[in-house]
């Protein structure tokens, strides 16, 4: 009898050894659609993408997809039926861009759309133009400087009256992002998860609301708290998962919501490197929102898709991305100033 009893007590622990413990980390794929669904425990299937894109729509009520092809799990809509010219909508991004793959679409080499984008320089900012008399060596100084993201706005363009900045380093599979630039051009912007439309000058969505802090920079901030403590981060509608910022709980949080000098596109200086891990968090609470099992991994892991700058930035400031809100409806209130999740 004692022998029995000592058998099932250490299968017992044998399989408790097996089970993984909540806050233990666990390792993140290499491969893109694997980690999103590691990091969102939900599966993509970019299939779909063109079906939802291109389902009824208005001018104000835009659907979008969240399978679209390495953009998985993040908000992606059909911009240019004519063309498919498909883009990000992108709350973390403070710009509107438009990629070399844009230029493809439309039919236009890159040398034509440099002679187009030149001529339309000498006629309209000479100061800038007539430094430099040779077409050839403008074309240089331009696309040096867009490559440091410098006078990207200078070949901007237009398509449904949204103006975008070129991004000549960007490639990927889609052709732009819609940042705060576009969004704030309304008074309230809606993102339903659940039916997955964007709604643009939406009534005022009936959930919690949160005031938000609004930088020089059109960041979008709100306070969520994680283990009852008060933690500050940004809503950002082009990460699919959850960025936690380093040492996060820890109520030292040092973010300064004036400093830019280290968080630009161009940033090249090194960052630390982490390991290429997710935790697991628990006992987070957005608003009336409370969520367990949330996975989550800093900007600096090993082969981090941020960039340095963006990297730096989230070291210092949490970003809550679409993780969650998959199961909400959420609204921009740029009137009274409020982030509201229902």
């Amino acid at each position: 009898m004692e022998i029995k009893s000592l058998i099932i007590l250490c299968l017992i622990v044998i399989l408790c050894s097996c089970v993984r413990k909540p806050d233990t980390p666990e390792k993140i794929s290499y491969d893109g659609q694997k980690m999103t669904e590691q990091l969102t425990q939900r599966k993509f299937d970019s299939s779909k993408a063109v079906e939802e894109m291109t389902r009824e729509r208005t001018e104000t009520r835009i659907p979008f997809t969240m399978n679209y092809s390495e953009c998985l799990g993040k908000p992606v809509i059909e911009l240019d039926a004519e063309r498919h010219i498909y883009v990000v909508v992108d709350s973390g991004c403070t710009r509107n861009w438009f990629f070399s793959s844009f230029i493809d679409k439309a039919n236009i080499s890159e040398d034509e759309f440099m002679k187009i984008i030149i001529k339309d320089l000498r006629k309209n900012t000479p100061e800038i133009a007539n430094e430099h008399p040779s077409d050839e060596e403008f074309s240089t100084f331009l696309k040096n400087e867009w490559a440091n993201y410098n006078l990207n706005y200078l070949a901007k363009v237009y398509i449904n009256d949204i103006s975008l900045r070129y991004d000549s380093v960007q490639k990927q599979s889609y052709d732009g992002v819609l940042g705060a630039d576009f969004l704030m051009n309304y008074d309230r912007v809606t993102f339903d998860y659940i039916n997955n439309y964007i709604i643009l000058n939406d009534e005022k969505l009936d959930g919690t609301e949160i005031p938000y802090f609004q930088t020089d920079n059109n960041e979008i901030l709100i306070n969520f708290t994680y283990n009852g403590q008060q933690e500050l981060a940004m809503i950002d509608t082009g990460n699919y998962c959850f960025t936690p910022r380093h040492n996060i709980g820890d109520g030292k949080q040092d973010y300064d919501i004036n400093d830019y000098s280290t968080y630009g596109l161009a940033y090249n200086d090194d960052v630390p490197v982490t390991p290429r891990i997710m935790q697991t968090y628990n006992n987070i609470q957005i608003g009336g929102a409370a969520y367990n099992n949330i996975k989550g991994a800093y900007s600096t892991i090993e082969g981090s898709g941020f960039a340095k700058g963006s990297q730096l930035h989230m070291m210092k400031l949490n970003n809550l991305g679409n993780v969650f809100f998959y199961d909400h409806i959420i609204q921009f209130d740029f009137v009274d100033k409020v982030f509201i999740i229902k």
